[in-house]
């Protein structure tokens, strides 16, 4: 029975609004974590210079 109530409450999940999600990007993108994966992965540093004047998201 407890499955069902568990299923009913995440049917009730919203999506936040776009600037909630660009607040949390942001704040990714400065965190030391995102720093570190940067230094480890040389190869994700440079496609993500070379994306960095696209336009992903209209």
């Amino acid at each position: 029975m407890e499955l069902i109530g568990q299923a009913t409450r995440s049917n009730q999940l919203e999506m936040k609004n776009e600037d909630h999600y660009k607040k949390q990007a942001d704040f990714y993108r400065n965190s030391e974590e995102y720093s570190k994966m940067l230094s480890l992965y040389p190869i994700l540093r440079t496609v993500k210079d070379e994306c960095k004047e696209e336009t992903l998201i209209a």
